[in-house]
């Protein structure tokens, strides 16, 4: 009964332990998440290895910063038992050694505790009686508890950690006792043996943060602007031989919803990686990009974001002529030849004054007369949808 609830008090200040080492923040400030999972195993007399699995971490529910996996070990001899088969008393002793072993993802090489030549006895044995497992003639002892111990992995290395991300998967760790007992009876025949078992919690928890916010291995990102619809995209990283996996260019109009645009394979050039990104159809004009590193189980990596103004090449461009202007309002388009174009005009309040179609042909449009103030004048490709904005100034 003592040996239980040592065993108890042992867990709870592991328990403890597990709870102060997550008093971190994310990268972001945030405190952070825990997966948490707690599995006892009973290994009954004899039973010396078996496997435990915890279920892996979807990558699409967030992003795993550390893997903790604590190791409670009560390691009991079972059953002692020691019979004289000679017609003379004798003296018995046995020793026991034992090591218990544990493998699995995120551990280097394992965790082991055990204990060497644990020596019981002498126990006195009178002459045989002739019945078998009863007795002076026999001995027998049990159970006893001869390991109590607390092995603990913490994993933070962010390629280890990739290990454990997948759906509908599962980490699995190996668990296995090599127990051997030798025993001695003086100056005559024995028969002897010695079972083992084991009362074994597995204490496994990821501690997660938001997917957005943990670092990547990329350095020197930058986003420059080439041309008026052109972005260069240019990242160092540190890239692992070891690891399957590969950069997606992803880019946002609003800085918090992301969609690939692009994708570059991981190499080993001096040189780092470069991604040219050419404006498409939008009305926007700022683009947000990230590099995000994704692992062949689907485990994605983000980079810090970074914006530049682009123009879209497509888009109708117009030069308001004059502005500022006494009150008349006329325009000349630039990159368009033919079609028809919506002209909306409105005031600093919103509200809009002046709404016509017209022709594009190539030279000076009149549009309308305005009374004094600050206009926006918006044109709108009626085919495309495409359209730009110009401030009007009159005075």
């Amino acid at each position: 009964m003592k040996s239980f609830y040592r065993f108890i008090f042992l867990f709870s200040m592991l328990l403890n332990y597990i709870t102060r080492s997550y008093a971190q923040t994310c990268p972001d400030g945030s405190t952070p998440g825990a997966t948490a999972y707690d599995t006892t195993i009973v290994f009954g007399a004899g039973i010396v290895n078996t496997q435990v699995k915890f279920s892996k971490f979807d990558p699409h529910s967030g992003m795993v910063t550390c893997v903790k996996l604590c190791v409670t070990i009560k390691g009991i001899i079972d059953t002692v038992a020691l019979e004289n088969l000679s017609n003379s008393p004798q003296t018995g002793s046995y020793s026991y050694s034992r090591r218990d072993t544990i493998t699995g993802p995120g551990i280097p090489t394992y965790l082991t505790s055990g204990t060497n030549d644990l020596n019981f006895g002498p126990f006195p044995l009178a002459a045989t009686d002739g019945v078998f497992g009863s007795g002076p003639d026999f001995y027998s002892n049990g159970p006893d508890t001869v390991i109590t111990k607390v092995l603990c992995a913490n994993i933070n290395d962010s390629a280890t950690i990739a290990e454990f991300y997948g759906v509908n998967d599962s980490v699995t760790y190996d668990y296995n006792i090599d127990a051997s007992a030798g025993w001695n009876v003086t100056g005559g025949s024995a028969a002897a043996f010695v079972l083992s078992n084991a009362l074994v919690n597995f204490h496994f928890q990821y501690c997660t943060c938001p997917s957005a916010t943990l670092p990547l291995n990329v350095y020197n990102f930058t986003v420059d602007k080439t041309a008026p619809n052109k972005a260069t995209l240019s990242w160092n990283g540190f890239d692992d031989l070891t690891k399957d996996y590969h950069y997606e260019i992803q880019m946002s109009h609003n800085g918090q919803d992301f969609a690939t645009v692009g994708t570059v394979q991981k190499s080993f050039s001096s040189s780092g990686y470069s991604y040219v990104y050419t404006a498409g159809k939008s009305e926007n004009t700022k683009y947000f990009f990230r590099i995000t590193q994704v692992y062949s189980n689907g485990y994605p990596r983000f980079s810090e974001v970074r914006s530049v103004e682009l123009e879209n090449s497509n888009e109708p461009k117009i030069n308001i002529y004059p502005n500022p202007s006494s009150g008349v309002v006329g325009i000349k388009f630039v990159n368009v030849n033919s079609g028809k174009f919506l002209v909306q005009i409105s005031n600093t309040q919103g509200q809009t004054v002046f709404s016509n179609e017209v022709e594009a042909n190539g030279g000076f449009k009149y549009i309308t007369t305005l009374q004094r103030g600050v206009y926006w004048l918006r044109l709108i490709d009626v085919t495309s949808h495409l359209s730009c904005v110009n401030q009007l100034l009159i005075k």
